[in-house]
C-alpha cells in the first residue's frame, strides 16, 4: 500500500514536467544563444480568447519589456496607438524618438486552461539590445 503510495506522489510530481516534454518546442524552456551582441531572444507569453487577442498581448509585452529593459520611460496608453498600427506590419518601435527593432521569430500556440476556447500563445522574439543602433538579426530556423 506504501508502495503505490509513493508512485502515486512521483508521478503527481513529475506531471507537469512530463507535459512540458511533450509537444513543446525547446525555445520555450531553453533561449537560443544570439550570434552576435547587437540583439538578444526574449518570450512572450499571452492568453487571449481568440489567436489575434493573444498575439496582440504579446506583442505589447514584447515592447514594453523591451522599453523597461533600456530605460524607456514607458507611457503605455501612447504604445496602444503604436501597436494598433504596426500589428499587421514589421515589428518596429518608434518611441521617445527610439528606434528598437523587434524581429518575431517563432510561436507555439495551444489551447487556455483558463479562457473557454481561448488560447495560449508564446512568442519568441529578437531584440535589439540597444535603442538607435543598427541591430543584426540572424536567421534561426529551429522552432520545433
Amino acid at each position: 500500500m506504501k508502495i503505490r503510495i509513493v508512485i502515486i506522489t512521483i508521478m503527481v510530481l513529475l506531471s507537469p514536467t512530463i507535459a512540458w516534454a511533450i509537444g513543446e518546442p525547446v525555445w520555450l524552456k531553453h533561449l537560443p544563444k544570439p550570434n552576435n551582441d547587437t540583439y538578444y531572444y526574449r518570450v512572450t507569453k499571452a492568453e487571449g480568447h481568440t489567436y489575434e487577442e493573444a498575439y496582440t498581448k504579446a506583442f505589447s509585452m514584447a515592447i514594453l519589456e523591451s522599453q523597461w529593459k533600456i530605460g524607456v520611460k514607458v507611457n503605455k496608453s501612447s504604445n496602444l496607438q503604436t501597436i494598433e498600427e504596426t500589428i499587421t506590419s514589421d515589428l518596429n518601435l518608434q518611441s521617445s524618438n527610439m528606434n528598437l527593432p523587434l524581429n518575431k521569430v517563432c510561436e507555439y500556440e495551444k489551447a487556455s486552461p483558463n479562457i473557454a476556447n481561448g488560447v495560449v500563445l508564446y512568442i519568441l522574439w529578437q531584440v535589439a539590445r540597444y535603442g538607435n543602433v543598427k541591430t543584426e538579426f540572424e536567421d534561426y530556423l529551429d522552432c520545433e
